[in-house]
């Protein structure tokens, strides 16, 4: 148990990490049940690698967060399954399948706002009931496949025949666990696999049966289901570099949300990647390019800026008659679009908030003002409009407001939560606070929020976020525009009127770029950077990145691949 723990860890991390650690050992005793009857599948790697705990290092002497006197994070990162995407696409990869079984199991659990960290990612019951299904479901539709389907070739590259059925029940199992363990498998373990095949055949079902069941248990295999890494043969507290599969399984499923390619696959045979920068920042650049890059993008970006909450979000239609769905997609699709674009080019982080450009179709055309023909999205100047960066996407605007009018302290805590990671501290748990109602008749949001900002116990936590967020008042719930309100405010002192002035204030923030580094690193790495040592590793990453001259989004990205906390790991 004490593994886990550092004397660094926040109180609330240490417990969460005492309750993943019983949730783990009662999964992985639940996973045991199938891998009974199959031998040493699921016993250990070739090199002996166990399913435990990852273990990222201490940032000592890592290229990445070279800032002297940057405190080194020392927290641990407990062992983590695939998440519901990371499932789905890795089946997509490996089987060449369409379906998404993983869409069937409960939804996972977000820590510090993504479904990466390995503390939410629990296995119930419900998951095993449902992944065991899923396995059956799968193999089944591999087996259903004609004989010369390339799907069905690609697992069942040889015939069973009669005398020679364990030749190429090898030969496939070889191949197949290897793909979904994502790392090389020992003679122990494929000998398990034909010994289950075996059995079963024996049973009277056939080998078909048999070779099926083999298949159906690597899909179980905690192998497969978690990414497991092997504990460095150091002492505790001491770091060593992942092994050459496990760092192209942790890049592959950062960039793809999934398994590596065989050119990855490749590259981790061929030894050195986790020596080599300047090879894994090639992997990187091939890998950005690469279609499945879009998950960087869905699944990172859609929880960093909390795009994914547009899914909950139902203005009041009486206010908004010409709010639809398709709306709120090209809104989701913009700010995708737009984020893809600074990293492409390599952009300022500070871009992010100063963009004069953006990316409509005709429908959020018509929201934004502005004349864009059909479903196809385009990149717009915004140069001489009142929209600017991100601040005026109706994907963030339309996300922190109420159903029927603006928030201004909503989006205040966002951008103090998502972009700066300096959250406005929790309301004292003996204040109540009522709903903001709406404003009446010939009253604006600013002055109802007054008589918030008049109790001297919200004054504190207002006066954080209502300038920033009255600061956008140009913009109604759904991110319309308007000029019926007034958008000034003075900000830390500064004097500023509506978005463009409030952007260029907060573009100035040093916390926008070590927050986007903790995001990343909370993203990537699979656990938390939301305590003091995690901002002071991400500040780290940053200042590395830094003094070398890189400080672009994609600079930032390849910071954060190359350090301690992505490439190596604790000893037990």
């Amino acid at each position: 148990m004490q593994t886990f723990e550092t004397p660094e860890s926040p109180p609330r991390e240490r417990s969460g990490v005492r309750r993943s650690l019983c949730r783990l050992l009662g999964s992985m005793v639940l996973l045991a049940l199938p891998m009974a009857c199959i031998g040493e599948i699921g016993a250990g790697s070739p090199d002996g690698a166990t399913p435990g705990v990852n273990t990222p290092g201490d940032g000592a002497g890592d290229p990445g967060t070279g800032a002297p006197g940057v405190a080194p994070d020392k927290a641990n990162t407990v062992l983590r399954r695939l998440n519901r995407a990371e499932y789905n696409n890795t089946v997509r990869d490996l089987l060449g399948t369409s379906r998404r079984p993983a869409d069937k199991l409960p939804s996972d659990e977000t820590v510090d706002g993504f479904d990466t960290v390995g503390e939410g990612l629990s296995l119930s019951l419900q998951h095993l009931e449902s992944l065991e299904q899923a396995a059956t479901e799968l193999i089944d539709e591999l087996f259903g496949l004609p004989a010369g389907d390339a799907r069905r070739r690609d697992v069942l590259s040889c015939q069973l025949q009669a005398g020679s059925e364990e030749t190429c029940a090898r030969q496939i199992l070889s191949a197949f666990a290897r793909r979904a363990f994502r790392r090389p498998v020992s003679e122990g373990e494929i000998s398990g696999l034909l010994q289950l095949a075996r059995k079963v055949s024996d049973a009277g079902n056939g080998y078909d049966e048999g070779l099926k069941a083999a298949l159906r248990s690597i899909l179980l295999s905690p192998h497969f289901l978690y990414m497991v890494e092997k504990a460095p043969a150091v002492p505790p507290g001491e770091s060593a570099p992942l092994g050459d599969h496990e760092l192209a399984t942790r890049l592959s499923y950062f960039l793809w949300s999934s398994m590596p390619d065989a050119a990855l696959f490749a590259a981790a045979e061929a030894g050195g990647l986790a020596d080599d920068s300047a090879k894994l920042a090639a992997e990187v650049e091939r890998m950005l390019t690469d279609g499945k890059a879009v998950a960087l993008t869905e699944n990172f970006v859609g929880q960093w800026l909390t795009l994914r909450r547009l899914a909950l979000v139902e203005p009041d239609p009486k206010t908004f008659p010409d709010y639809d769905v398709e709306l709120r997609n090209a809104a989701v699709r913009e700010t995708e679009l737009f984020f893809r674009e600074l990293l492409n080019g390599n952009a300022a982080i500070e871009t992010l908030l100063t963009a004069d450009f953006t990316f409509v179709n005709q429908r959020l055309g018509q929201h934004y003002g502005m004349p864009v023909s059909g479903s196809e999205f385009l990149r717009v100047s915004l140069a001489g409009t009142e929209r600017v960066g991100l601040l005026s996407h109706a994907s963030f605007l339309m996300a922190n407001s109420h159903p029927g009018f603006t928030s201004p302290t909503k989006r205040g805590a966002w951008v103090l939560e998502q972009l700066l990671c300096s959250p406005p501290p929790p309301v004292p748990p003996d204040l109540m606070i009522d709903p903001l109602a709406a404003p009446a008749a010939g009253e604006t949001v600013r002055e109802k929020l007054e008589a918030h900002r008049a109790e001297p116990r919200c004054a504190g936590c207002h006066a954080l976020m209502d300038p920033i967020g009255l600061g956008l008042e140009d913009f109604d719930a759904i991110g319309g525009y308007r000029d019926s309100e007034d958008a000034s405010g003075v900000l830390q002192g500064t004097s500023f009127s509506g978005v463009r002035e409030l952007a260029a204030l907060l573009s100035q923030d040093a916390r926008l770029q070590s927050c986007f580094a903790q995001q990343l690193l909370t993203y990537a790495v699979g656990r938390s950077f939301h305590s003091a040592g995690g901002h002071a590793y991400a500040e780290g990453v940053v200042q590395g990145a830094r003094a070398a001259g890189q400080q672009g989004v994609l600079d930032l990205l390849n910071a954060v691949v190359k350090s301690d906390a992505f490439r190596t790991r604790r000893g037990e």
